[in-house]
Parts: C-alpha cells; structure tokens; sequence
C-alpha cells in the first residue's frame, strides 16, 4: 500500500466546464465512469467507453488539464429489426484539472475491451534549500 506524503499529493479535479458540453437532438454528448487512482509516482485514469472505436478516442493534455473524448458510432450491421435500442451514438467527454507537476509526454493509454486504461506519470517534486545569509 502507498502511503502518500503532503508533498507529493496533489488534487486532481474535475471541471465544470467538461459538464458544459450539451447535447443536441442529433448529437448526444456522455459523461463515461471515471475511476481516479494515485500513487506517488503517478494517476491512473481507467474510463468506460463501450462501443468507442480506439481510433475515435483523442486524449489531449492542456496545460493542467487533462481532456478525454471519444465517439461512438453505431455499427451498420444489423441483426433484424430493432425492438429496444438503448445505445445511441455520441460523443464521451470528460475534462480534470491534474495539476502540472506532470511527465505529459510520458504518458501511456491502452484500451481494451471498451475501458480506456491511462497512465500520468508525476515529476519529482522540486526541491531547493535556501541559505540563510549571515
């Protein structure tokens, strides 16, 4: 079990402005699970996403903010007439706020299954001692 120091804590939070995103009559816009994880060397993100093609899934880094989308699209094959359909096409969004001690460039996504797995590693936390002058 990790044990997290104060230092290296850091908040990660979700924005209201990925709550924005509205969905329209043509374009349905969903909010998937998010599982958050934190260790001190780095958050684990695993996000549900059934259906979305791995090709369609953009996950971008602005900054402190981590953006995570994806589209489904309804497969053209069909299997007789439709009598309940519950899965829709549209878009997943999700915003947070990770902080910046961040390696974004080091950064690992997989996908399997329609569960995005999504690995941030932190940056040492910087260190300086200041000398006090005689």
């Amino acid at each position: 079990m990790n044990t997290l120091t104060k230092e290296n804590k850091q908040e990660v939070t979700e924005s209201v402005e990925g709550k924005d995103q509205k969905s329209t009559p043509t374009v349905r816009v969903y909010s998937p699970n998010v599982d958050v994880m934190e260790t001190e060397e780095a958050f684990y993100f695993r996000v549900e996403m059934p259906g979305v093609d791995q090709s369609s899934v953009d996950i971008s880094i602005e900054k402190d903010q981590l953006i995570l989308e994806g589209k489904f699209v309804m497969p053209e094959e069909s299997r007789g007439q439709v009598r309940l359909a519950e899965y829709k096409e549209g878009n997943y969004f999700r915003k947070f706020t990770i902080g910046k001690a961040i390696h974004s460039d080091k950064a690992v996504a997989k996908m399997k299954n329609g569960i995005l797995e999504l690995t941030i590693p932190k940056m040492e936390p910087k260190k300086t001692k200041i000398e006090i002058q005689k």
